[in-house]
């Protein structure tokens, strides 16, 4: 039999520790064992200490709260996906591989991958770092609304550019399907959140977790699966 690890939260350490402290500092002032100078003392001790734990006791579960989320990965909520110096942060962190699914991707073309220096910072990781690979998943043309064919041609023009110059390490495919993800995930962060028809994915919302949660696990396996089902880009 294999022994089963028993992990105890830090908030129910805290909230043990308080209630121990409490009992000890009122049964010592309710038995009088320190000398009447000091009575004054630890029965201030123990008051304080009361009034703590029934702080603690009143804010306990959001503690919980925080520290589910941590243990499950998350980092941020986000209400939208158009913070550009937001996902700045997150390409600058990342070392070694992006794996991206979109559905045109012509915003992330035009914030991260144009010749211009404000606009390149993709382009700045990728000639910085020879081993940094760039595996991007796209709606086919033929799933997309014709309001939005626009934007794939758009997106088309840079891909052509990028995968002439990085070859393998720019990477592009299309999926056969309506879009149903947005998941932009590196080695150091994973962002993931829904697309809905009818609906600007930029202002849709999205979770970012740390990229080796369990809880993204499976997203990757999602992306490798469509990645191997994907058409390639000519």
């Amino acid at each position: 039999m294999h022994a089963q690890k028993v992990k105890i939260s830090l908030s129910l350490i805290v909230l043990i520790l308080l209630f121990l402290t409490t009992a000890i500092l009122l049964v010592l002032y309710a038995k009088e064992v320190f000398e009447q100078k000091w009575a004054p003392i630890v029965g201030g001790m123990a008051i304080s200490s009361l009034v703590s734990l029934v702080q603690y006791l009143i804010s306990y579960k959001n503690y919980r709260n925080n520290e589910k989320l941590e243990d499950s990965g998350v980092l941020e909520f986000l209400s939208t996906r158009g913070d550009r110096r937001y996902y700045s942060q997150l390409i600058n962190k990342a070392d070694a591989q992006f794996d991206l699914l979109f559905h045109t991707s012509k915003r992330f073309f035009e914030d991260f991958c144009e010749e211009q220096p404000e606009d390149n910072l993709l382009i700045k990781k990728l000639d910085n770092n020879p081993k940094l690979i760039v595996r991007m998943l796209l709606t086919h043309r033929d799933y997309l609304e014709s309001e939005e064919q626009p934007s794939y041609d758009i997106s088309e023009r840079a891909i052509k550019r990028l995968t002439d110059k990085y070859s393998e390490r720019f990477q592009v495919k299309f999926y056969k399907h309506e879009p149903n993800h947005n998941l932009f995930i590196t080695d150091k962060d994973a962002v993931i959140g829904p697309y809905f028809k009818n609906e600007r994915g930029k202002y849709l919302p999205s979770i970012h977790f740390r990229s080796n949660a369990s809880f993204v696990a499976p997203y990757k396996k999602f992306f490798d699966t469509e990645w191997n089902n994907a058409e390639s880009f000519d």
